[in-house]
């Protein structure tokens, strides 16, 4: 047994380099969640739009990854390979499988074929021949070996699979070379004292080379009838096929009178297992003789054979590992409490909002939706108000839950006449806990204004006044409401329905005239009707929609981006 210390000064640079870039990453992460900790106490809405981990705990999950590699490269530099060697015994039977495969074991008198045939009931007495070694050599006019000795059956049936009648270049069948190669094989060491000799043939011999003496137990498996068969053949290259002929063609018919049958020899095998003491059995019909074959091997007396390994076995690096393995999962576990997609997020709003400083919120240019808010805009501001209405609804697939951009589609609404839809909009979003207070103070206004255009002055009024509790200094919902208190208390002329009584009693009375310089019925007429037409226009599309600076400025409906 030998120790070898662990030590290669490559590895531990690369380690360390993971370990430093790791450390950097950490640092970076943190750095950039302070700053938008920083930035969200500049502005407190933020906190109810994107919730952030405390630097505490984001610490602790980036020491934990930390600390979990370190002891990861600590655990290379103390493992220690011991060497060791390992014996096994195991006691089998060798058998060598002496396969005939010249082209008579293509007939077809045994189904499918007597080739066929051999290879499936080989194949089923496989697992019950498990634990023993296997070896095959085929012959025809020459005899070579095929497969090795072996023990995986597996690797065994592979073989058997891949038999065939082309296998072999010289045609014929001569047992003497089979027999000869197969002394070859038992006399060398590759076998082991007890073994198995299994002939599979149909008994023909065109050399006439007779029986041969083997050194080992055999058995003798015969296939073919004595009536016989024609040989079926296809050739895969020429794509030809039929029963080979006595000259050497091939016939499809096999009944014409030129077609070879093959008969199976069967004084020829049982004069070969005589010789050498073996057993007959022939399995053309009837497959109990290879269980026959079963039996006898588990009669057998077993070769004991010791298998001598060696391996490498590094130990000492556990307790690291152990350790490396436990801050790895404190780490998740740290990560998958409190990593939120919102970091990401907010990191997008810091650098997207010029780096750690902002004007107000509500002019906040970040759009999580991609471009989609950017365009819709400027569509509104082209005065494509369908279109804009269109991009903000697409902006609401990625933040549906901003109450802004259900602000800046009642806007589109407005613009397109659809009042009420604006109403039910800028209803829902002073009814929403994440509107701020800026944004429920223009979303009364809005309403103020949708209100006035549907004639509805009592609950435009009652708009205007709420956007100001909210924002007292709103000064275009002072204006309007000032035009409108103004109507109410008889500044208008002449709207359409009143009566002639009416009319006269919604004049500026005599004092009235007199303070303001006018000194006929006739002029203060004309003057109260101006001021209602004014009064009138501030309320008309034309008015609220468009800003008139040298009447009444900031009066436009309030969009938020």
């Amino acid at each position: 047994m030998t120790e070898t210390d662990f030590d290669d000064s490559t590895l531990k640079w690369v380690s360390l380099l993971c370990i430093s870039i790791t450390f950097v990453y950490g640092f970076v992460k943190i750095f950039f969640l302070f700053k938008i900790g920083k930035f969200q106490g500049l502005h407190p809405s933020l906190k109810e739009r994107f919730s952030l981990p405390s630097i505490l705990s984001y610490t602790l999950g980036i020491g934990s990854l930390i600390i979990g590699l370190a002891f990861a490269v600590l655990s290379l530099f103390h493992t220690k390979a011991n060497e060791m060697e390992l014996s096994d015994s195991q006691k089998s039977v060798d058998i060598l499988f002496l396969v005939d495969v010249s082209l008579s074991m293509n007939a077809v008198d045994v189904n499918p074929t007597r080739l066929k045939r051999f290879q499936d009931i080989v194949i089923r007495i496989l697992p019950d021949l498990a634990g023993n070694r296997f070896g095959m050599i085929v012959f025809a006019g020459s005899a070579f070996s095929y497969c090795p000795m072996t023990t995986d059956t597996t690797a065994f049936a592979d073989y058997v699979n891949a038999l065939g009648v082309e296998m072999v270049g010289k045609k014929g069948t001569n047992f003497g070379l089979a027999a000869k190669k197969a002394e070859e094989v038992l006399s060398s060491s590759k076998l082991l004292r007890n073994k198995v000799v299994v002939l599979v043939s149909d008994g023909e011999d065109n050399e006439e080379s007779g029986p041969q003496k083997l050194d080992a137990e055999l058995v003798v498996w015969g296939l073919g009838t004595k009536e016989g068969g024609p040989i079926y053949y296809s050739d895969s290259q020429t794509s030809s096929r039929g029963y080979v002929t006595l000259s050497g063609a091939l016939n499809p018919d096999q009944n014409a009178g030129e077609v070879i049958i093959s008969s199976l020899n069967e004084e020829n095998l049982k004069s070969f297992a005589s010789l050498n003491s073996g057993e007959y059995y022939n399995l053309s019909q009837d497959s109990s003789g290879a269980y026959q074959l079963v039996d006898k091997i588990d009669s057998m007396k077993k070769n004991q054979t010791h298998i001598l390994q060696k391996i490498r076995k590094e130990d000492g690096a556990s307790v690291f590992l152990y350790l490396s393995l436990g801050f790895f999962f404190l780490e998740r576990i740290i990560r998958l409490t409190y990593i939120k997609r919102a970091i990401t997020v907010a990191l997008l709003l810091i650098l997207s909002s010029g780096i750690f400083h902002t004007s107000d919120l509500y002019a906040w240019g970040f759009d999580p939706g991609g471009s989609i808010v950017s365009e819709g805009v400027s569509d509104y501001q082209a005065e494509k108000y369908k279109e804009s209405k269109e991009k903000f609804q697409k902006a609401e697939q990625f933040i549906s839950d901003d109450p802004r951009i259900k602000f800046n589609k009642a806007a589109s609404d407005y613009k397109m006449g659809n009042l009420q839809e604006s109403i039910e909009q800028n209803n829902e979003i002073i009814k929403d806990p994440k509107s701020t207070p800026e944004l429920k103070s223009r979303a009364h206004y809005n309403n103020g204004n949708a209100y006035a255009k549907k004639n509805d002055y009592k609950n435009a009024q009652k708009s205007y006044e709420e956007a100001l509790s909210i924002d007292p200094d709103l000064l275009s919902a002072k204006k309007n409401l000032e035009f409108l208190r103004k109507k109410k208390n008889g500044g208008s002329s002449d709207p359409q329905g009143k009566t002639e009584e009416d009319r006269k009693k919604s004049e500026p009375n005599e004092e009235n005239s007199k303070a303001t310089g006018n000194n006929s019925g006739k002029n203060k007429k004309d003057l109260s009707k101006e001021h209602a037409d004014r009064m009138m226009d501030s309320f008309s599309p034309d008015s609220i929609l468009k800003k008139k600076a040298d009447r009444f400025p900031n009066v436009d409906n309030e969009k938020f981006w």
